[in-house]
């Protein structure tokens, strides 16, 4: 019985979860790794925007913090929780630009999105 591309997906999420979990001791291939790095920045980026639309941050204060948070959150990722050989993989530089276009347009979505519900919210309680 040939497996489906479907099941093929859910052994491979699979098996970078029980990498992530087996911290130093994992075998990462590059293309693995930055999948993984990839998908934590999604998730931050989301997170992020969230909290800046509701402290409510404007401007370059925004964005200010989404890059120092983003930063901080992919280097302690990358570093403290994968725990990869820097050099086999080229570091984390590579890392923070993977993607660098589809986190920055979650962040400013969810940014926008929470900034303006924060202030409906605050506004029709008035």
């Amino acid at each position: 019985m040939a497996s489906t591309p479907k099941g093929k997906a859910n052994t491979q999420k699979e098996g970078l979860l029980e990498r992530i979990r087996q911290g130093p001791a994992a075998n990462w291939t590059k293309d693995e790794l930055l999948t993984c790095v990839h998908w934590q920045k999604q998730i931050t980026a989301v997170l992020i925007g969230i909290l800046c639309g509701v402290l409510p941050l404007k401007g370059l204060e925004g964005f200010a913090t989404f890059a120092v948070l983003e930063v901080v959150t992919t280097v302690i990722f990358y570093r403290m929780v994968l725990r990869v050989d820097e050099e086999q993989h080229g570091g984390v530089g590579e890392a923070l630009l993977d993607g660098f276009q589809t986190f920055v347009a979650l962040f400013v979505l969810f940014w926008v999105l929470s900034y303006n519900l924060s202030l409906t919210g605050l506004s029709m309680n008035v």
